[in-house]
């Protein structure tokens, strides 16, 4: 018996319309269609609701492994993310993006602003006495050097991801 057999067993046998599974999942009824004919399999966030939902457990649901077929091959391996799950995907990169341009400006900016002050500017704008200024430039050198360190990363994160 396949997963979609198992699907559709569970959800006669508990009186659900594929409509009634589709709004207690969260997702289409042509998704649990698809389920159910074996054109796709659902991800195991969903697999549990099912379970939790039919009363039964998730080997139960899934046959396991009593199919001689590894249980990562009838769910897992033919999961694919939706279309809501790739566009948060794509979000957080645009957004990793966004926020590494923007620490590599203020970075460089204040880098730029600061090494051209003198003693007497620094220590009225930060409030600090001559002798400190320098001290002030250096924390406000390397906090700034860190900040295009961390936009470099963000930036390497987002063409990890924009590559997958």
């Amino acid at each position: 018996m396949t997963l979609g057999e198992r699907i559709k067993e569970q959800r006669s046998k508990n009186g659900f319309s594929q409509e009634k599974i589709a709004e207690l999942v969260g997702i289409s009824r042509q998704a649990v269609t698809k389920w159910e004919t074996g054109q796709s399999v659902p991800s195991m966030a969903n697999l549990m609701t099912l379970s939790e939902i039919f009363g039964v457990s998730l080997g139960e649901l899934t046959g396991g492994i009593n199919d001689n077929i590894p249980i990562e091959n009838t769910v897992n391996a033919q999961c694919t993310p939706n279309k809501l799950e790739k566009a948060a995907v794509k979000q957080k990169g645009v957004l990793k993006l966004i926020f590494a341009i923007i620490l590599a400006v203020a970075g460089i900016m204040s880098i730029t602003i600061v090494s051209n002050m003198n003693a007497v500017q620094i220590s009225r704008l930060a409030g600090v006495a001559i002798q400190s200024a320098n001290l002030v430039r250096l924390g406000i050198q390397l906090g700034s050097g860190m900040a295009i360190f961390a936009a470099i990363v963000l930036f390497i994160l987002y063409l990890k991801a924009a590559k997958q």
